[in-house]
C-alpha cells in the first residue's frame, strides 16, 4: 500500500509545569527505526504497567515491514507517539471474527493496533487525528476497521467512540482479558439512533451484553460523579422500542446504575461464572 506521509505541526508539551509549543513531524516509520518503535512501546507499556490496559502484545515489526503501517510523531529527532495499523497476519482472522465478517472481507479489513504517546505530549488529541490520517491511507481498499479496548481505559474508549467507532462485543481477549470489541465501517456506516438509547454503568458487564446481543451499539462514554456509562443505540433500521424484551424479560432495567466492582477485570469467570 503506497502512500506518502509528511506533515509538520505543533503540539503542546507539557513538563514540570511548563508549556509550550513544539514542532512536530509526522511520517511512516521505515524498517530502519523498529528499535525506536520497540523502545517506545516498552517505554509505554511499564508506565502502564497494568496488561488489564494495555498488553505487551504487539505486531510493531510485522507492521513496519509491510503488514501494515506505523504513524511516527517526531519532535526532533524524538520518536514521542505512533499509531501502529495491521492488515496481515495471523490476527487478521481473529479480528474478522470478532466483528463477523466473512473471510472474503479479509482484504478490506485492518486491526487499528495500538495509539501510545510520550506523557508530555498527551492531551494533543494525537489518538483522534492519527485515526484520521490512517483512515485516509486505508480508504477506499480497506474499510473495515477493528479495535479493541479494556473497560478500564475509559478515556481511549471515549477518544475511540468520538472517532466514530461502535462497540459491537464484548469478549475475552489476549489471554484473559475483557476488552469492547469496536467497529468502524467506513464504507457503510451505520446510522444509530440515540433519543431512546440505554445507558450501562461501564462495570455492569451482563447488561453490555444483554444488549449487544440485541443488536445495540456502544456509541458514547458519559461521565457522572458516580462514574462512567455506555451509552448504547440501535441501528436506525432494526431500532427496538424501550419496552422490547429478550427472553420474556424487559430490558429497562438495564439503565439503573449497579454497585461498581472494584476487581480487576481478569480472569473472566470472575465476572461470569456461567460461562460455557
Amino acid at each position: 500500500m503506497d502512500h506518502i506521509l509528511n506533515e509538520e505541526f505543533f503540539l503542546v508539551k507539557k513538563e514540570k509545569g511548563i508549556r509550550k509549543n513544539i514542532l512536530c513531524h509526522m511520517r511512516l516509520l521505515s524498517e530502519r527505526e523498529t528499535p525506536l518503535a520497540l523502545a517506545l512501546h516498552e517505554k509505554i507499556a511499564q508506565e502502564i504497567g497494568d496488561e488489564n490496559i494495555f498488553c505487551a502484545v504487539h505486531t510493531i515489526e510485522e507492521s513496519i515491514r509491510g503488514e501494515g503501517f506505523v504513524i511516527g510523531i517526531f519532535s526532533g529527532n524524538r520518536l514521542v507517539a505512533m499509531r501502529a495499523v495491521s492488515y496481515e497476519g495471523k490476527y487478521m482472522e481473529e479480528a474478522l471474527a470478532d466483528l463477523r465478517l466473512p473471510l472474503a472481507e479479509k482484504e478490506h479489513a485492518a486491526v487499528m493496533d495500538f495509539c501510545i504517546t510520550e506523557k508530555n505530549f498527551r492531551g494533543n488529541y494525537i489518538q483522534h487525528f492519527t485515526f484520521l490520517k490512517a483512515e485516509g491511507i486505508l480508504y477506499p481498499e480497506r474499510y473495515h476497521l477493528h479495535c479493541t479496548i479494556s473497560p478500564l481505559n475509559v478515556f481511549s474508549l471515549r477518544n475511540v467512540l468520538r472517532s466514530g467507532f461502535h462497540i459491537v462485543d464484548l469478549k475475552e481477549k489476549y489471554g484473559g482479558y475483557l476488552r469492547f470489541i469496536l467497529h468502524k465501517n467506513l464504507k457503510n456506516a451505520p446510522c444509530i439512533y440515540t433519543h431512546d438509547h440505554i445507558e450501562v454503568p461501564i462495570e455492569d458487564y451482563e447488561s453490555h451484553l444483554a444488549l449487544l446481543s440485541m443488536g445495540y451499539c456502544g456509541y458514547a462514554v458519559k461521565g457522572a460523579h458516580s462514574g462512567f456509562s455506555i451509552m448504547y443505540g440501535t441501528k436506525v433500521a432494526q431500532h427496538l422500542p424501550l419496552h422490547a424484551v429478550s427472553g420474556g424479560r424487559p430490558i429497562f432495567h438495564l439503565t439503573q446504575k449497579g454497585k461498581p466492582h472494584r476487581g480487576k477485570i481478569l480472569p473472566w469467570d470472575r465476572y461470569f461464572p456461567n460461562k460455557q
